[in-house]
C-alpha cells in the first residue's frame, strides 16, 4: 500500500505540474500570438503591392484596436516614392502608435519608412544598414515629356528632402550631403542623425517602450 500511495501521490504532483506547465504554454501563445497580430513587415521591393497590404493591415489593426501600437519592420532594399507616400500617409491618418523596426536593411524607401514611424519608437538592430540617396528615374519619350517627367521627379526630390528634415536631427545643407551619393549609414549614426530613436541591444530596449494589450 505504502508503494501505491507514493506511486499515485507522484503521479498526482506530476499531473498539477503538467497542468501548471500548459497553463503557462498557453498564456505565452496568447501574448506571442496578440503580439504577432499587430506585427506588419515590410520587405522586398516597396511597391503597389505591398503598400497596399500594408494601408490594408493598418485600418483592420487600428479598427480592432485604436489604443495598442502597430509595429512595422522594414527589410527593404527600397522601391517606389508613389508606393512609400501611400504608406506614410495612412500611417499619419491611424490612431494607432506605429513603431518602426530595421531588422537587416532600411535602404531608399525603406529608410523613409524607417523614419516615418512614431518618434521615440522607431528602432534598429545593431548590425542593420540604412541607405540614404536620391531618387531616381528611368526616362524615356520626346523632349517635352523629359521636361514635364523631370519638373516631376524634382518636386518629389524636394518633397522628399522636406520630410527627412521633419523627422529627423538634419538639416537642409545636411540631408542635400547625404543625398548627393549612396551613404550607407549604420546604426550609432541612424541614432546620431535622428533617423531612428533607439538601438535594440537587449529586449527590454524595445519591448518597454512597446504598448501592446
Amino acid at each position: 500500500m505504502k508503494n501505491i500511495s507514493r506511486s499515485l501521490g507522484r503521479a498526482k504532483r506530476l499531473n498539477i505540474i503538467n497542468q501548471k506547465e500548459r497553463m503557462i504554454e498557453e498564456s505565452s501563445l496568447k501574448v506571442n500570438n496578440k503580439s504577432s497580430n499587430r506585427i506588419i513587415y515590410a520587405c522586398g521591393d516597396i511597391n503597389e503591392s505591398l503598400s497596399q497590404k500594408i494601408v490594408s493591415d493598418i485600418i483592420r489593426l487600428e479598427s480592432e484596436d485604436p489604443f495598442s501600437d502597430i509595429v512595422l519592420i522594414v527589410d527593404s532594399y527600397g522601391g517606389y516614392c508613389d508606393s512609400f507616400l501611400s504608406i506614410h500617409d495612412m500611417m499619419k491618418m491611424s490612431r494607432c502608435d506605429i513603431s518602426t523596426v530595421c531588422l537587416g536593411k532600411a535602404m531608399s524607401c525603406g529608410q523613409l519608412l524607417l523614419m516615418s514611424g512614431t518618434k521615440g519608437k522607431r528602432f534598429i538592430t545593431p548590425n542593420s544598414r540604412v541607405l540614404m540617396h536620391s531618387i531616381s528615374n528611368f526616362m524615356y519619350g520626346n523632349i517635352h515629356e523629359l521636361d514635364n517627367e523631370m519638373d516631376a521627379s524634382k518636386r518629389m526630390q524636394e518633397d522628399l528632402e522636406k520630410l527627412i528634415i521633419k523627422y529627423t536631427k538634419m538639416n537642409k545643407a545636411k540631408v542635400k550631403e547625404y543625398m548627393k551619393k549612396d551613404s550607407y549609414i549604420y546604426a550609432k549614426e541612424a541614432l546620431d542623425l535622428g533617423i531612428v530613436d533607439c538601438i535594440i541591444n537587449k529586449p527590454k530596449d524595445f519591448h518597454s517602450k512597446i504598448k501592446v494589450k
